[in-house]
């Protein structure tokens, strides 16, 4: 069984991982604003995650789908030591792929707002990767983003297609990819937040069953 925390802005991705894996049990966890990095705000967190640890902890595989508390590496760190069982952590997925790709030059797509984009661009420089290009869809809140139409994805990956980037990285996993996934392909491999996540989790099965 995978056990998939989410944050409760996203509808999207239990019904899109299901298309991959059968037996999965979601969990939801409280959205607030910010960025989880802030002391207050990583106390908050995993007071929430200690009231759902031992349910989480049945999983085979725990899939922490979400950038709240760890968009950094320590917070990727403290995560995967709370927990007994194996961890992938959506914004370590993203990170892990590109680097396997050997991108150097990356370019974005996000459903985001500017403000939102613009973070998440920082976000991806501050770990080597230079932004040759990028597309914001201008959506606000889980709703919008989850309610984004599988055709602006495409176009939007189309145009990075044309790009000099190495790869393209299209964020978020409230957005729905991975029943698109072989319509975004092309002449540059194209890493989005729900395949980084699922390919982990591919990953973490196959050494398993090869044990």
């Amino acid at each position: 069984m995978i056990s998939l925390i989410l944050s409760e802005e996203n509808p999207t991705l239990p019904n899109d991982i299901k298309l991959v894996f059968n037996d999965v049990k979601v969990f939801y966890m409280k959205y607030y604003p910010g960025h989880g990095i802030r002391k207050d705000e990583q106390e908050r967190m995993y007071k929430e995650l200690s009231l759902i640890k031992n349910e989480v902890g049945k999983g085979d595989v725990i899939v922490y789908a979400r950038s709240y508390g760890v968009f950094y590496r320590d917070g990727m760190n403290r995560l995967k030591k709370f927990f007994s069982k194996p961890v992938v952590i959506s914004t370590e997925a993203i990170i892990d792929r590109l680097r396997e790709l050997g991108a150097k030059k990356v370019y974005v797509v996000t459903p985001y707002n500017q403000r939102r984009h613009d973070y998440e661009i920082k976000w991806i420089q501050g770990f080597g990767f230079q932004v040759v290009g990028s597309i914001a869809l201008g959506r606000t809140g889980g709703p919008a983003i989850a309610s984004t139409p599988h055709e602006l994805v495409i176009n939007a990956v189309k145009i990075a297609q044309e790009s000099s980037a190495d790869a393209i990285y299209v964020a978020c996993t409230i957005l729905s990819t991975l029943p698109i996934l072989d319509k975004l392909s092309g002449k540059l491999p194209v890493v989005t937040a729900a395949s980084a996540t699922v390919d982990k989790v591919k990953e973490i099965i196959n050494l398993r069953n090869n044990v």
